[in-house]
């Protein structure tokens, strides 16, 4: 029964990214297939930052704070993600936050930031593991700039779960302009008897020494400790760490992902199904699909140019290039098309 509702006689009526399409012309976030948000909010917290509540369709799958995202945006005609932070905590009604500090020259972030209530964007799988080793410890958290936002998602989950926890939060920007959530931080101190929030400015006060950890938390070495921020900053205090041999208590959470080696050059990529162990190759500027049928697979295809989205399929990892177009995927969750995708990373699909 399971090969004749998958045959090629059936197209398109059991095609489930056509109905999705055809139900999108309708409402956006109706699809069988894929998860999507619509803006609920939009606020400016900086400046540069800007925080927006979403509300997912059915095909999300929930998140757990501290975890990030990948959000994606239509920029000139193709789809382009990026991770970020969730910066609230899961909710009864669904919703969600994220907040965006706008990058020089970031296409996605400045999409963005364009982005009005009603609008809605493209959304990969919740991932990553952010949070306290335990439920009862007490916690020192290190941010710098939009590093913050994580750090927001486990404050607002531990408001509601665990009002007296012992939290020490750092919050370091360069002009008391860039703070992030004032408001909010300032009603949490309120809410947490035991919540010291510190913000330093280093116009005011030069950059943080990492040895400034032990006068503003004396007792540091009794604390699980959470960092986010930029490169440069979160390597200064992983040294402190170091230095004082104590790194197996301090978890770092990096900006967005990081970086796949791409080898243009590489003979062969390797490329994992996630619906069984099964794995094959795919040789340099083969489409996926060829590779899969080299292998044994019978993987659904219509018209192998790209057009007809038959061959459409859930990449969960890896960064492939369109064949058609010459553009390469972002690193995290999209749909793609096996006909016209090559592998240039190893790569996770679901079919």
């Amino acid at each position: 029964m399971a090969l004749l509702l998958r045959s090629s006689w059936l197209h398109p009526l059991n095609d489930r990214a056509a109905w999705s399409q055809l139900l999108s012309y309708f409402n956006p976030l109706w699809s069988l297939t894929e998860a999507r948000a619509r803006v609920l909010e939009v606020i400016d917290e900086t400046p540069q930052v800007r925080s927006f509540w979403l509300r997912p369709n059915a095909q999300f799958g929930g998140f757990k704070a501290g975890q990030n995202v990948m959000v994606g945006v239509e920029i000139n005609g193709s789809r382009h993600y990026r991770s970020y932070s969730f910066s609230s905590a899961p909710r009864a009604d669904g919703a969600f936050r994220v907040t965006v500090q706008r990058q020089p020259g970031g296409r996605v972030s400045a999409a963005l930031h364009q982005v009005k209530v009603g609008d809605w964007v493209h959304l990969g799988d919740a991932q990553g593991r952010f949070a306290p080793r335990t439920e009862t410890s007490p916690v020192l958290m290190v941010a710098a700039g939009s590093g913050i936002t994580p750090m927001l998602g486990l404050l607002d989950e531990m408001a509601q779960m665990q009002p007296q926890r012992d939290v020490v939060l750092l919050h370091c920007v360069r002009d008391a302009i860039d703070e992030i959530a004032h408001a909010e931080l300032t009603a949490r101190c309120a809410a947490m008897p035991h919540l010291k929030y510190l913000l330093h400015s280093s116009s005011e006060h030069g950059r943080l020494p990492p040895a400034a950890l032990g006068e503003l938390a004396p007792d540091w070495r009794n604390r699980d400790a959470l960092l986010c921020g930029p490169p440069s900053f979160a390597r200064a205090i992983e040294r402190f760490f170091e230095l004082h041999d104590a790194q197996d208590q301090l978890q770092t959470e990096h900006f967005g992902r990081a970086p796949l080696m791409v080898d243009e050059h590489a003979d062969s990529q390797s490329v994992s199904l996630l619906s069984s162990v099964q794995t094959f190759t795919a040789a340099a500027g083969q489409s996926l699909l060829e590779a899969a049928e080299a292998s044994g697979l019978s993987p659904l295809y219509g018209c192998r140019r790209g057009i007809c989205k038959t061959c459409q399929c859930q990449k969960r990892s890896g960064v492939v290039r369109n064949l058609a177009t010459g553009e390469l995927s972002g690193p995290g969750t999209e749909w793609i098309q096996l006909c016209v995708s090559s592998a240039l990373t190893p790569i996770e699909i679901s079919l």
